[in-house]
């Protein structure tokens, strides 16, 4: 039989609290490692949590490519979007094509050549 933890006798009383706070301090180093490593991720790559974006996953590359043809040839982004649609280029949630959404890849697109090309 397992002895009473709940016990009122001192030295299981001190017993739970430095078994608390062992636990305690664990956890907190778990979580400042974790924030560190974050850290290192976002200052290296820009960006560590939340969706990915939209062309690293299969198929999303040729869309992407295809934003970037029709933005050099001077497209603006609601051209962009109305031909993605008519083209039947799919979204990730398989809805229209939106001006903000091609803005945005557009704007990530250029802040990584800029991070990548240094300028």
């Amino acid at each position: 039989m397992e002895p009473d933890l709940c016990n009122d006798d001192p030295s299981r009383v001190l017993l739970r609290q430095f078994m608390g706070a062992i636990a305690e301090y664990d956890k907190k180093m778990i979580v400042t490692k974790l924030r560190i490593a974050r850290q290192r991720i976002r200052n290296t790559t820009g960006r560590c949590e939340g969706r990915k974006p939209f062309g690293t996953r299969d198929g999303e590359i040729a869309t992407v490519a295809r934003i970037r043809e029709l933005h050099a040839e001077g497209e603006n982004y609601t051209a962009i979007a109305d031909t993605l649609n008519q083209e039947g280029h799919a979204t990730r949630t398989g809805g229209k094509w939106h001006v903000a959404t091609v803005s945005r890849i557009l704007n990530r697109i250029e802040a990584t050549s800029y991070l990548i090309n240094g300028g």
